[in-house]
């Protein structure tokens, strides 16, 4: 990914101003695509380059008839692309946004948590003087 990717605060701000509820609809099955561990696992292997099913089978160390499943939905919900190279099939990312949202998601749950035990700390704190 050597791609970066600008959002201005305005565009977020008009966000909900502009998106008819059909888009809400997709931006919804994208993010329950997205809510199965397993495939953000598939994600995190893909993120530095393609790879053939055999390879995410043992970077992920899942059966291949599950990665294979996975995989299949990711394809046909525009989140990976695939190409075949004589029997061996190689998957790619095919939309970096997604590795951009799986960030941004990550890092405000770290962030979130730091807050949650920050003020766990202080009570603790308060609570032993």
């Amino acid at each position: 990914m050597s791609k970066s990717m600008t959002i201005t605060e305005e565009e977020v701000k008009k966000w909900h101003f502009n998106m008819p509820d059909e888009m809400l609809e997709a931006v919804s099955n994208r993010f329950k695509l997205l809510s199965e561990p397993m495939r953000l696992k598939i994600l995190r292997t893909l993120c530095d380059r393609e790879r053939t099913v055999q390879e995410i089978v043992k970077e992920v160390g899942a059966s291949q008839a599950n990665i294979s499943k996975h995989l299949a939905l990711m394809h046909d919900n525009g989140v990976v692309n695939r190409r075949k190279e004589g029997l061996k099939c190689y998957y790619r990312i095919s939309d970096d946004s997604i590795v951009y949202a799986c960030f941004l998601i990550s890092k405000s749950v770290v962030e979130n948590l730091q807050d949650r035990l920050s003020w766990i700390q202080k009570v603790n704190t308060n609570l032993t003087t």
